[in-house]
């Protein structure tokens, strides 16, 4: 009877979905048993749920930043929408004004809001669009912005990073030796 019981509850956890958060990456590096990953929340396409950017192994990212998959959330399950290169600490997210469009050509729910550093005192300022199905092309300019950029360049940075029009958390995974993955709480953005 126990027997059943459990497989009656493991049942039920896989008919809730998949979240690819919760399945442990293995360390590239050998350095450890599983890598750890960050993982922002935020309501992309206007729901009222989170949708989700998991981002690869801390081996993958540079002062410029790393990979992140954008996944939409649907039902009880997430959708791959795409790929971002982003800093955890130089992005945004806003609504983007075709997300009323019908046509699928041209509807897009957010745009992701991005700096990718190239030097000290530049880099690429841009963003991407976020589809029911797909993630458009970064469309950037390079700005100077830091110690060393220019007035314009601080003040570009400063209005889109200070604070993002579409609230969202970000977490930092903790693994266990079992290969467990949990998301400790932090507070909105």
């Amino acid at each position: 009877m126990k027997i059943i019981a459990a497989l009656l509850i493991l049942g039920s956890f896989s008919a809730r979905g998949t979240d690819p958060s919760l399945k442990p990456q293995i360390d590239p590096t050998k350095k450890a048993k599983y890598a750890e990953r960050q993982r922002f929340l935020v309501d992309l396409d206007g729901d009222g749920v989170d949708d989700m950017l998991l981002s690869g192994s801390r081996d993958e990212f540079g002062t410029m930043g790393g990979p992140w998959t954008v996944y939409l959330k649907r039902g009880e399950d997430y959708k791959s929408a795409g790929e971002i290169w982003a800093h955890p600490m130089a992005i945004a997210f806003e609504p983007a004004q075709t997300r009323f469009h019908t046509d699928p050509k041209t509807h897009r729910f957010a745009r992701v809001w991005v700096y990718l550093k190239s030097s000290g005192s530049a880099g690429s300022f841009g963003y991407y669009c976020v589809g029911k199905d797909s993630i458009d092309a970064m469309a950037s300019l390079e700005i100077y912005p830091g110690d060393a950029g220019t007035v314009v360049g601080n003040a570009i940075y400063e209005a889109t990073f200070k604070k993002s029009p579409i609230p969202y958390k970000l977490q930092t995974s903790k693994t266990g030796e079992d290969g467990t993955v949990k998301w400790p709480e932090t507070k909105k953005h």
